[in-house]
């Protein structure tokens, strides 16, 4: 794996920041030019954090950042840059990718302060908007989706479909909190956008937010972030179980088993090297034959990692597969 180039020491600075949704401070990589400090990753070119009223990069004097009212737009630059820089991280430690789009750059750099709610992505920028109270709403988990995304469709095969791209995404921005391992704030859950209070979803029992706990043949028809809901189920189900322990609530499973997780990096490192082996036109279905090769794949010699993977498709009611592995491990 070739990483980039240094930039020269003086560009570097470890910034601190206090935002509104995770456990305060948080560091922040930033990068200095003279007396003045720039919201502006020095590692991953193209990731910063600009201003949606201005139109330009936070700076100031100092390396210290955001008062952790969560209406004041560099607090939400705060946690947009901290939950940016997470993820990159993430995919680095965890998953051995250079950043978000594998070849060394974020994929996409930060607006906050959008006049309008939620967030999104358009011109090679996240915009951060605000949720019904006016705070931005640029947490873990919400901006960890973003990127995400940007694994998805560059990775083989390009964005999955049939509900999966919105699993993945989810999956996603719940490593980059289990990532974190924050013991305050924003900690390691299940639940999507909850710090924010905005669009909460429930990935350890996506019915209790509507969405499909268990799959059918009905699956591909639903609207995507319903159908969503079985590759969370199955995410959930594979990193802590359906009876987890550190305060998680149960999961209940489709066919009444139980399930134990293998943890947080374990599991997306499975589903990541499942992604690797994506063809056009994902599916459930296919997601289980990958994902049960990419278990075989990283724990040669061993069937535990597999068999949780086995377990916890078959707990969300996805069907055996003709063409799926079938291990001589023990």
């Amino acid at each position: 794996m070739t990483l980039l180039a240094a930039l020269p020491a003086s560009a570097h600075a470890a910034g601190s920041g206090t935002g509104a949704w995770n456990q305060n401070p948080v560091p922040l990589d930033t990068y200095s030019s003279g007396s003045t400090y720039l919201m502006r990753d020095p590692r991953w070119p193209g990731l910063d954090c600009v201003d949606a009223v201005t139109g330009q990069v936070f700076s100031g004097p100092d390396d210290l950042w955001g008062d952790g009212v969560p209406t004041n737009r560099e607090t939400g630059c705060v946690d947009a840059l901290y939950a940016a820089q997470t993820f990159q991280r993430m995919t680095l430690t965890w998953l051995k990718r250079n950043g978000a789009d594998g070849n060394g750059r974020a994929g996409l750099g930060l607006r906050v302060g959008e006049r309008r709610v939620g967030l999104g992505a358009v011109s090679g920028r996240i915009w951060v908007g605000y949720n019904n109270a006016g705070a931005w709403v640029g947490s873990l988990d919400l901006i960890g989706r973003q990127y995400g995304s940007i694994v998805d469709q560059t990775t083989p095969g390009g964005r999955s479909s049939n509900g999966t791209a919105e699993f993945i995404a989810d999956a996603f921005g719940a490593a980059a909190e289990f990532f974190s391992a924050q013991t305050a704030g924003d900690v390691p859950d299940f639940l999507v956008g909850e710090r924010p209070d905005f669009s909460v979803r429930n990935m350890s029992n996506p019915a209790a937010t509507g969405g499909a706990n268990c799959y059918s043949a009905a699956i591909p028809t639903l609207d995507p972030y319903s159908a969503a809901g079985v590759g969370d189920h199955w995410f959930a189900l594979l990193t802590a179980g359906s009876e987890p322990t550190g305060g998680l609530p149960p999961s209940p499973t489709c066919n009444g088993s139980r399930v134990t997780g293998i943890g947080a990096e374990k599991a997306i490192k499975i589903l990541y090297n499942g992604m690797l082996r994506k063809v056009t036109n994902m599916t459930y279905l296919k997601y289980r034959i990958a994902t049960l090769q990419a278990a075989l794949a990283l724990t040669p010699g061993s069937c535990a990692d597999y068999n949780a993977v086995k377990a916890a498709w078959n707990a969300v009611g996805v069907p055996p597969q003709p063409g799926e592995p079938t291990p001589t491990c023990t």
